[in-house]
């Protein structure tokens, strides 16, 4: 039988002010991750949330 696999990527979203993520980055975070392990049965983490020059091309 095949071992497993772990893969990393990374994430990138812009948030506009008013929405729930533009203070609590972890509310995106979570939702990132809810979707992997909830929707497509992905055991999954995050870790390291940092803000970035919004003004920077994605």
């Amino acid at each position: 039988m095949p071992e497993k696999r772990a893969y990393r990527f990374v994430v990138i979203f812009e948030v506009e002010p008013g929405h729930p993520a533009y203070d609590d980055p972890e509310w995106a975070a979570d939702a990132a991750w809810g979707a992997l392990t909830n929707e497509y049965g992905l055991l999954s983490s995050y870790t390291d949330i940092v803000e970035i020059d919004a003004n920077q091309p994605l």
